[in-house]
């Protein structure tokens, strides 16, 4: 089974990119990367009649997390998951690593193994997190107002210790069968933003227009309030 897995991992990262080549229907830019996170653990899952409502546990955020490592491209697989359990074949084309994990491993490194070939690990997770300055540039607005511009420029407090700990998480509210879920909220994280200096100041442009799409995918309400939260880590 675990062969398997990775073999389908292994087989939509190399195939991602033409998926969609050839379909008359798909005539915008798609993305042509994908980053692959892979963890096994236990995880809680809420139901309500034959429902499921939503799942939750560390399983979900660990898995979260290796997904920021594996972002643009590659895979990462969870220590845990078993690498003795691969093929030659398939160990071959990962490398060990151990890495710090916001929420997951703050203090003490966890084991992962990644794509040698296509994945780098971001120099953030390489030292101890809990030790680091985090800062937050938080602004919300009802999701018609973001429609209105293409992108926007966040003006940060002070400069990050480098651009890759730069983080943009996006806040919505949870809706479950029509309803707006009072008190719950949906996060994503967002990578269509860039950092730059303007006028000597250092700021985040936030690509609205790709935002915007992505919350017509989640079918986020007009009226719905979203939040854009910056976080990075202080120089």
């Amino acid at each position: 089974m675990s062969q398997k897995v990775i073999a389908s991992c292994i087989k939509c990262h190399s195939e991602f990119g033409t998926l969609c080549d050839g379909e008359p229907s798909i005539n915008f830019d798609v993305p042509r990367k994908i980053g692959i996170a892979v963890a096994r653990q236990s995880a809680c899952c809420l139901i309500s009649g034959e429902t499921v409502i939503d799942y939750s546990g560390r399983l979900l955020n660990l898995t979260s997390r290796l997904n920021d490592l594996a972002r643009p491209s590659g895979i990462v697989i969870d220590g845990g998951f078993g690498i003795n359990l691969l093929s030659d074949e398939q160990r071959s084309q990962f490398e060990e690593a151990t890495v710090y994990l916001d929420g997951i491993a703050e203090d003490e490194p966890i084991q992962v193994y990644f794509t040698k070939e296509f994945t780098t690990i971001p120099k953030r997770n390489k030292q101890p997190i809990a030790e680091k300055r985090w800062q937050h540039v938080e602004e919300s607005k009802p999701y018609r107002e973001l429609l209105k511009r293409w992108s926007f420029i966040y003006d940060l407090k002070s400069e990050p210790l480098s651009p890759d700990d730069i983080k943009v998480t996006v806040r919505y509210p949870k809706v479950i069968q029509g309803r707006i879920q009072k008190g719950y909220f949906k996060f994503h994280d967002f990578g269509a933003f860039k950092y730059k200096m303007e006028a000597g100041k250092p700021c985040v442009v936030v690509d609205f227009k790709e935002l915007c799409r992505r919350l017509e995918q989640r079918q986020v309400g007009k009226n719905m309030n979203v939040t854009i939260d910056i976080a990075y880590v202080e120089k």
